[in-house]
């Protein structure tokens, strides 16, 4: 595939003699800077002024400036913060600071593909996107390997702008694994479907619903647990490093059948409806509008949602199973 690159492809050449201000030291922030750092790159944090990191940061060796500063003495300025607070950051802190030969690079395209960060016409924009959270970016790259990210250009102006996000990947541990190329608008919206259906949506909450009918049922909370939370580990392992036709071999075929066979009633036109449904709001920016409005009003869902998750009956067990095998394990 011509759109796949790989650490043999790549040379860190067009970023090795430049200054990359990584804002923020949240999950990306960290994992990205420690990994610039680590692979001879000069990185430096910026931080908001009422950030909270700036210790972490010190205590691992990176030094820190304010985020003006940052984006007036450096090369690359890779914004790692919040969907929610990026475009306020962007206009109060970043903007003016910008001079041609600059370039604004980005984990997520949401900003820049919803229009509430709108780039002067003078500086590169693109993306190196990690498929993998920031904790997973950082224990990769320790092992020698790599997350495959997600590479794109929206603005060329420098015409090295591809060659400065391969060396990003690169220089992240990306590249080790595979960097393959996309559109803000593609990334955006693929990446926003997938939390809302899959990652953050239907996994973790069909676990949980899962061990509440178990439960309701009158069977064992411990044995409820590992059916329905400790065995998805299993399972995802096994999709993960054989694929979907090879996983449903290797399970019996009781299971296989039970699985396909129930998961209809579930999978039925109305689910497809509502995930098509889903999409479509992602694509017409309904879901950005209601999620801005959603910020812009304290949270007042998300939080009902939140406190529905930290009384759910799965969280004490949970922590009692984890607590119980880890020192089973430290035993051995």
């Amino acid at each position: 595939m011509n759109n796949l690159f790989f650490d043999s492809d790549v040379t860190l050449d067009s970023i090795k003699n430049l200054k990359i201000a990584v804002i923020g030291y949240g999950n990306q922030g960290r994992a990205q800077a420690l990994n610039l750092r680590d692979s001879g790159i000069d990185v430096t944090v910026a931080l908001r002024h009422e950030s909270k990191t700036g210790q972490k940061a010190k205590e691992d060796g990176i030094n820190t400036i304010s985020i003006e500063e940052a984006v007036c003495n450096c090369d690359i300025i890779s914004i790692l913060i919040p969907d929610q607070v990026m475009s306020e950051v962007f206009e109060k802190s970043i903007a003016k600071h910008l001079k041609p030969g600059k370039t604004l690079l980005f984990s997520h395209g949401y900003n820049i593909h919803y229009g509430d960060i709108k780039p002067p016409d003078f500086v590169d924009v693109v993306m190196v996107a990690p498929s993998g959270p920031g904790y997973a970016v950082r224990k990769e790259y320790k092992r020698g390997k790599g997350i495959p990210t997600l590479i794109a250009v929206e603005q060329d102006v420098s015409g090295s702008a591809k060659d400065t996000v391969l060396a990003y990947s690169k220089a992240i541990g990306g590249t080790r694994a595979c960097a393959f190329e996309s559109s803000f608008k593609e990334e955006t919206e693929t990446d926003l479907f997938g939390e809302q259906m899959v990652l953050t949506g239907m996994i973790p909450r069909i676990i949980s619903e899962s061990f509440k009918v178990l439960l309701e049922a009158g069977y064992n909370p411990t044995v409820a647990w590992f059916v329905s939370f400790y065995e998805v580990r299993q399972i995802s392992e096994l999709i993960s490093s054989m694929g979907l036709e090879d996983f449903y071999k290797a399970v019996s075929d009781t299971a296989e059948y039970g699985g396909f066979n129930r998961s209809d009633r579930l999978m039925n036109d109305g689910f497809k409806k509502e995930m098509k449904s889903a999409l479509a709001s992602i694509q017409s920016g309904e879901f950005h509008r209601e999620w801005k409005e959603e910020t812009e009003k304290g949270y007042k869902h998300l939080k009902s949602y939140r406190e529905e998750q930290e009384s759910s009956p799965i969280n004490d067990i949970t922590a009692k199973m984890f607590k119980i095998l880890s020192n089973s394990s430290d035993e051995k």
